[in-house]
């Protein structure tokens, strides 16, 4: 029997002119077509007329008068030429699936070392390692494009495809079996699985981590501005306050009034007085009212408080009372209605004639 060989190389696009062998959508859209020399794209080669193919790494299946020998990057056929058709077809549909286990089974493979190193990096989360954080992230990205692939890859490989003959759905069960695609599937799982835990327990950590950094931060940032703002509202406060007094005084200073006049009665809290030779004026006094002794400098008229006098109204000084009066000082109280001081003058001494 010659021995001839064929390519199956898997395409995102059909050359001009060349039929599919097979049609795949998942896990992804991709061709399988025949090619008869070796070609760039992704794919292996199918030798026919040798029927055994010693390699420890090859799976040999027999299906009828049909001898397969398969290793991922080439595979040995013996069958006659009215199956070959439906051995390649067979083969692509095999060849594709298991091709796409294998990338991810590479993939946790090369991941798994890294993930040793990233166990400490993961549990121990430190500001001075966030230049790992990032990576954490597109790890788990990564690792969960990788779990839906698989989710549609599994369906795929349970059973042969029912749009191939009988034939080739033989072929691709004895692979399958095989193959150990099954415990393969679900080897891969518990890796994967142990990895996403790995990454996902490390982001949440990070998360956690930069959360309690930014809500420090942040109370922080509240605090200030809730001290800024009791200085505020104390500051104005302080100015109110500070304006009522100032209103307060200029009220004081508007209705008081300090002058001189004649005390000509003291009787009941009551004071008569006559100011400027007008008509006698009588006001009650307030309830704490001071009474002095004053002393008027003749030069400047200015009048110096003295001694507060006993008793107050009680006084002696208020008890025989001169027909023209006692000469004093009067301060009205801030409403101008009770008399808030009484400051008596004493005559000065005069001059010898």
């Amino acid at each position: 029997m010659s021995i001839d060989s064929v390519r199956i190389s898997f395409v995102n696009e059909i050359p001009l002119g060349v039929k599919p062998l097979r049609e795949y959508t998942q896990p992804r859209k991709i061709y399988a077509i025949e090619a008869a020399e070796t070609a760039a794209h992704p794919g292996f080669d199918v030798v026919f007329g040798e029927a055994t193919y010693e390699s420890s790494a090859a799976v040999s299946i027999k299906q009828d008068n049909i001898s397969i020998s398969w290793q991922r990057n080439q595979v040995h056929v013996l069958c006659p030429l009215e199956s070959r058709l439906d051995v390649l077809t067979a083969l692509a549909d095999f060849g594709f699936y298991e091709g796409e286990l294998h990338r991810l089974e590479s993939d946790v493979e090369v991941q798994e070392p890294l993930a040793e190193k990233d166990v400490e990096f993961a549990h121990r989360i430190h500001h001075r390692n966030r230049e790992h954080w990032s990576r954490f992230g597109e790890t788990i990205e990564r690792f969960t494009r990788d779990r839906l692939i698989y989710a549609r890859l599994c369906s795929q490989l349970a059973f042969p495809s029912p749009t191939l003959s009988p034939k080739s759905r033989q072929i691709v069960s004895k692979l399958l079996r095989e193959c150990n695609i099954e415990d393969r599937l679900e080897m891969y799982s518990d890796r994967l699985e142990a990895l996403e835990e790995l990454y996902e327990g490390a982001n949440d950590r990070v998360a956690d981590y930069r959360w309690y950094r930014g809500g420090h931060i942040l109370e922080w940032t509240i605090v200030i501005i809730l001290i800024f703002e009791a200085i505020a509202m104390s500051l104005e406060f302080g100015l109110h306050i500070y304006e009522l007094n100032r209103d307060s005084t200029a009220e004081v200073a508007d209705l008081s009034e300090e002058f001189e006049a004649n005390i000509i009665q003291v009787e009941n809290d009551r004071v008569t007085f006559v100011k400027k030779s007008l008509e006698p004026k009588t006001i009650g006094v307030a309830k704490n009212l001071r009474v002095q002794e004053g002393r008027m400098d003749r030069k400047s008229g200015e009048v110096t408080s003295g001694s507060t006098l006993e008793k107050g109204l009680g006084n002696e000084a208020f008890q025989n009372i001169p027909t023209d009066g006692i000469k004093a000082m009067l301060l009205t109280d801030s409403k101008n209605e009770k008399i808030a001081q009484i400051q008596v003058l004493r005559a000065g001494s005069k001059k010898a004639k």
